[in-house]
């Protein structure tokens, strides 16, 4: 531990840290713990008393922010805080980490305000809230497009996890929360975007900036850092300047527009949402007995109209998702909307299959498509060649996608009109959500957080898109692509027929 902590020091240059490594400590491996009464701990930091026992140092930055806004409350009396995240999603895990911590701690559970009944006061609805014996309250708040949660609070401290990824308007809310004299203190790694409140705060002489990119972890190895370089596409990408680098990078544009997205999004009850893992799977013996598995875990009901489904396939460490749209007919113009999406973990190529094949017999969809990429080639292949799935006759509805390929829009003067293929599919989803021509569903935070935070930089001319948070938005992708198959098909010579027009005369 002496070394890990110096090899901080190191790193950060920290003067704190050099003296903890350096001070009269003995530090020794924990190997077992007893039960030995009730016995005090103290920081290192506490003169007289150096008892202090962790397990580790490296923790993630909710742990940070979860600690530090436990400890504010525990220790102002009367004290207000109030922790933002863009969306539910972040805050749920923030909630998670501080009800574990209160559960690990019976000084802090004890801290916990109790109700008539003699209930802890930890709420829950309509958003998260703790009441403590001191009089402290902690508020969690989902930011939103336009921050209307924040509305009405009034509290001493802010912190904000994901910072880099609130709305403006919702900046504004924000900062109406806090009182004069009040800390804000904000979690993040950078996204690129320069016309932000975020990017505008880390260059501002009033806030005290720490950035710590994954190098500065004692842990790092060659094996991490080349694995990572791969992944992210090298070192001058986005992904690798801002997740691994903590660096704003070059500058980054959201693919999407939050606002014509919210616009979309409704309480849709039909809508479902499916697990799917490996280790569910991983005691089927037969092609049978996993088909039973899968058709039990769907619990589909067959049904009639116009379906669309996309999908994006993992290898078998990565997550696989299928979407199932709907068209329906609005008035006079169409819609299309998102019933079903099924997230697949550690599931092996031919359960992938087996699984598009069943939605496939329940929805009869009018077109199906998948990503190339990881699985998608061996899938395909499979679907269309194997005799199991020959009744389902999907030539001519199931596509494969290669996301760096062109897709022809049209044909002019023998000159095909190309466009990048992840473009166009991205284009698709823009004009849907312009048009409000897609509905999805307002309760699915995963999706909701990846269509928020997805941007892309431009290089050489080219758009390049973030990757990782994006699996589902690869999968709406092609299930866009299949419904506009259709129109791609028919994409022939365009011809231009001048016909001459009487007008009035120029001159006199």
């Amino acid at each position: 531990m002496r070394a890990t902590v110096l090899a901080y020091a190191e790193n950060t240059m920290d003067n704190e840290l050099f003296e903890m490594a350096a001070a009269d400590i003995h530090w020794d491996q924990v190997s077992e713990i007893e039960f030995a009464g009730q016995q005090p701990t103290f920081d290192l930091s506490v003169p007289e008393y150096h008892n202090f026992v962790a397990n580790d140092i490296i923790v993630h930055n909710s742990i940070v922010l979860s600690t530090d806004a436990l400890h504010f409350a525990f220790t102002t009396r009367g004290g207000q805080g109030l922790i933002a995240a863009p969306h539910q999603g972040h805050l749920d895990s923030i909630a998670e980490e501080i009800e574990f911590q209160l559960e690990a701690n019976p000084d802090l559970m004890a801290s916990i305000a109790l109700t008539k009944y003699g209930k802890p006061k930890i709420h829950r609805k309509p958003y998260f809230r703790l009441e403590f014996t001191n009089g402290a309250i902690l508020y969690f708040r989902p930011a939103g497009a336009y921050g209307d949660a924040f509305r009405s609070l009034h509290v001493e401290r802010v912190w904000v996890d994901e910072g880099a990824w609130l709305t403006e308007r919702a900046w504004k809310a924000l900062r109406q929360c806090l009182k004069s004299g009040g800390k804000l203190r904000i979690y993040s790694t950078p996204n690129g975007m320069r016309n932000s409140t975020y990017y505008r705060l880390t260059t501002s002489t009033q806030f005290k900036v720490f950035r710590w990119p994954s190098w500065l972890n004692p842990i790092w190895s060659e094996e991490r850092e080349a694995e990572l370089l791969e992944f992210y596409g090298g070192r001058d990408s986005a992904g690798w300047q801002h997740e691994v680098a903590g660096e704003h990078g070059k500058p980054s544009y959201a693919a999407f527009n939050i606002e014509y997205l919210n616009f979309c999004r409704q309480e849709l009850l039909e809508y479902q949402k499916v697990v799917v893992t490996g280790e569910e799977l991983s005691g089927c013996d037969t092609e049978e007995e996993s088909h039973d598995r899968l058709e039990a875990q769907l619990n589909l009901v067959p049904q009639t109209g116009v379906f669309w489904i996309g999908g994006d396939l993992g290898y078998t460490n990565d997550p696989t998702e299928l979407v199932v749209f709907q068209e329906l007919e609005l008035g006079e113009r169409r819609i299309i909307k998102l019933v079903l999406r099924v997230h697949m973990k550690h599931v092996a190529y031919p359960h992938i299959a087996q699984t598009i094949a069943l939605l496939d017999r329940y929805y009869t969809a009018t077109g199906i498509g998948v990503d190339n990429g990881g699985n998608g080639l061996a899938v395909v292949q499979e679907l269309h060649t194997l005799d199991k799935y020959k009744d389902l006759l999907l030539e001519g509805r199931l596509r494969g996608y290669d996301f760096g390929g062109m897709t022809t829009l049209a044909v002019r003067d023998g000159k095909e009109i190309r466009k990048r293929t992840k473009e166009f599919m991205t284009s698709l989803i823009n004009g849907a959500l312009q048009r409000r021509q897609i509905v999805l569903p307002a309760e699915d935070l995963e999706l909701e957080d990846q269509f928020t935070t997805h941007t892309y930089t431009l290089r050489d001319g080219r758009v390049i898109y973030s990757k990782g948070n994006d699996h589902i938005i690869d999968a709406v992708r092609c299930a866009l692509l299949a419904r506009e198959q259709a129109n791609l098909d028919q994409v022939g010579e365009e011809t231009v027929s001048l016909v001459p027009i009487l007008t009035d005369p120029v001159f006199i």
